[in-house]
This record gives C-alpha cells, structure tokens and sequence, in this order.
C-alpha cells in the first residue's frame, strides 16, 4: 500500500503495507520511533556485500605493490554500526620507516579504485590518513597505517555491544543526529564514532538500573533523553575525564597532566592514560547541540501545563524533529538497490563478508532488495509493525524526574 501520514491530537499515524502505524506523541512514541530508525538504517546484505568487495578491491592493489602487508578493517564497518554513507576504515600493517601515503594514493588513481576528484592525503593529521571514493560504488574510505590499537578497539565495541543490547540503536540514533550537523568528523574537531560509542557506554555503566538489572528492558526514549541530558548538561568537562575500563568510572583529569589539554577526555581502554578524545576539539558546540536535543525532547514528551507550551500537533515526529534521513541516503540506498548486480560482477569478492557471512550474491539471489526511506514520521515499505518493549512507568518516571528543576 502507499504510505500516508495525518495528524491527530493525541496520535500520529501512518499507513505500511496496508497497515497502520501508530506513534502516540510522549516517550513510549520516541521508543518506537528510535527501533524503527535503527532498523532502517541497517544495512542491507546488498550493500554489506559491496563494501566487502570494495575493501578486497584495495587489498588486491596493496598486495601488489607490498606482498608481505596485511589489510585489516576497523570501526563501525568491523562492528556493525554504520550508517548508510559512513566510511569504511581500513589499516595497512607492514614495515615502513614511514608511512607511504604518496605511493599508495598514486597507485589508487592508477587503478581506478579511486575518484581522483576526492582524493585527499591527510599526512599532518595525529594519524595519517588517506581520504578517497571508490570510483564505482561511491563508498568513501579512509586508509591509515600500522595504528596498533585500532583492531582492538573494535573487537571492544562489539564485545560492548553483546553486553548492551541498546546500544547500536542509540549510537546509530546520534551519529545521524552529528552527522547532519557536521560534527562527526574528527579531522575537522568532530566527535568520531568511537568516542562517541564510549560516551554512551559510560552513561549506560553509570545507570542505577543497570545495577539492578533491568537495562535489557529499558526505553531507549528514556536512555536518549538522559543521554543528551548528562552529556549537554550535567556533565563537567572541565575537570572530569571518561574511563569504561573495569566496569567504568569518572575521573579528575588533575590526576594526569596530559589530560588536561581538551575539553572531552576518554581515556584509551588499551592505553591508560592516553586520552584519544583530544582531537575533539569542537567539543563546546557538539555539547550545545546536546543540551538544545534535550531541551526540545523534555518539552515533546511532557504534557504541557499550559497552551502556549504545547509542542504538538507541529509535526508528526518526535524523533524527526532532531534526526532527518537526508535526501542524499535516502537517493544513494535507491541507487545500490537499482544497481548492486551490475557493481557486484565488476568487484572482486572476499572470502567473507566482515560481521555477516550470510551476504546475497548475483549467483545466489536475483531479486532485488526493497527497501524505502524512514524520514521523521514517514516509514519504509520494508519495515514491519513492532510493539514497544517500553512500559507505561517509563513515562510516568520519566515525566517525574524531567519535571523537577535539576541543578546542573
């Protein structure tokens, strides 16, 4: 059936495959928004397929210049948690009195892997960085050199994420609402993904309930909102620094004098007393975002004591109102799913497909995958109709503790 979108005073609807779908506008809607966004913004077993095949497209063109390098892959596409346009983050270990950026870029325009139009050397930056597009799939990669604690950085975030089974959600929820405001890209002062995967981690090991159990069956409405409360509000960059090592703490970044030199500090899990935040340094405004995103989500999901406070009926989504799927993803997924046969018989294609091995290939499945855009209130054709896991006290403890003036 066609998608339909309508206000009402106490619900917002919308129609999927003939169904309806039904937001009511407090926090047990912003929960189900949130499962929705995120079940969205998976990806599909097409484009986990491509970007398989793109990074064995690179690991055969370093394999020919250096025979004895290994390639690795890193971050959110070792773990899961990216986003249809996020990069792919690959490492090159091998034995170099310096990393060769230079050679491996001329040798990526050579064989047309890369757009030589977005090709960029980043050789000043605290870790060196080759930027580029992939010619074909227009996936965007960063490539660096023998950075030891990458690999294990990411084999921590997916042992996080078996031990927190909310937090792909909120992370995928939050780097969407930093990327459409230009604050998720480290080299510029954004907060990257692995920083900011950590600061949700440590919001979550400070959480009362989590010590009593009951974190599994929490409202991720609530745990946003509570996110963007510590984190835009609470929370004294100036002194306290970030630690999730051995269950996690918070610490005074007087304790090291290298601590002390950026306003977001998260010490490294492998390497205490690194802080691998310091690059962040744009953190004010990314914390200003944070305290507006709790500021307008407090009002949307109280009931107002007066008229001229009512959030609703000025938009039929909660969640829509902070994170928007762009146009832009919404036009690339279409392309990957008009055109993934076509690219996938032009690729090489890996032994395996990074965190799923059960990946589509033109030999194996011909149709193809069908899947439409979740834009603030409008949902997908491929998403089917999910209770909330929330219960009704979530909004009413909720209600309790946002209505009451906290002292920052």
């Amino acid at each position: 059936g066609s998608n339909s979108s309508w206000r009402s005073k106490q619900w917002y609807q919308r129609r999927v495959r003939g169904k309806t779908k039904i937001y009511s506008p407090d926090i047990i809607g912003l929960h189900n928004e949130i499962e929705d966004f995120a079940k969205w913004m998976k990806p599909t077993k097409e484009e986990m397929m491509l970007r398989g095949c793109v990074v064995e497209r690179v690991k055969r063109i370093v394999h020919q210049q250096w025979p004895t390098a290994r390639v690795e892959i890193f971050g959110s596409f070792k773990t899961g948690l990216y986003l249809p346009t996020s990069d792919i983050d690959i490492v090159i270990f091998g034995e170099w009195t310096q990393a060769p950026l230079r050679t491996l870029e001329r040798r990526l325009v050579e064989s047309h892997i890369a757009d030589p139009t977005t090709i960029k050397v980043l050789d000043k930056a605290s870790v060196p960085i080759i930027k580029l597009t992939d010619s074909l799939t227009k996936i965007k990669l960063d490539i660096s050199f023998n950075t030891n604690n990458c690999i294990k950085s990411a084999e921590k975030i997916s042992e996080l994420l078996r031990q927190y089974p909310c937090l792909d959600k909120l992370v995928l929820v939050l780097k969407q609402f930093l990327l459409q405001r230009h604050l998720n890209e480290v080299f510029v002062g954004g907060l990257g993904s692995y920083c900011l995967t950590l600061m949700v981690v440590a919001k979550l090991q400070s959480c009362p309930r989590r010590r009593r159990g009951r974190l599994e069956e929490e409202n991720l409405g609530v745990l946003l909102i509570e996110f963007f409360e510590f984190y835009g509000i609470r929370f004294n960059y100036n002194n306290t620094g970030i630690r999730i090592a051995d269950g996690g703490s918070f610490f005074n970044k007087s304790e090291n004098a290298e601590m002390r030199g950026s306003m977001l500090c998260i010490e490294d899990p492998f390497q205490p007393g690194n802080d691998i935040a310091r690059a962040s340094y744009s953190m004010f405004i990314v914390k200003e975002a944070f305290k507006l995103a709790y500021t307008w989500l407090k009002r949307a999901v109280i009931a107002p004591s007066k008229p001229c406070e009512q959030v609703f009926p000025l938009t039929d989504s909660i969640l829509g109102t902070l994170v928007k799927v762009d146009k832009v993803i919404v036009e690339y997924r279409h392309w990957i799913k008009n055109n993934w046969i076509y690219m996938a018989k032009m690729l090489p294609h890996p032994e395996s497909y990074t965190h799923d091995d059960s990946i589509a290939t033109p030999s194996t499945r011909r149709d193809k995958p069908k899947k439409d855009a979740w834009q603030g209130g409008e949902l997908s054709d491929g998403t089917t109709d999910q209770s909330a896991e929330a219960s009704s006290e979530d909004g009413d403890r909720l209600t309790d503790e946002l209505t009451s003036d906290s002292s920052v």
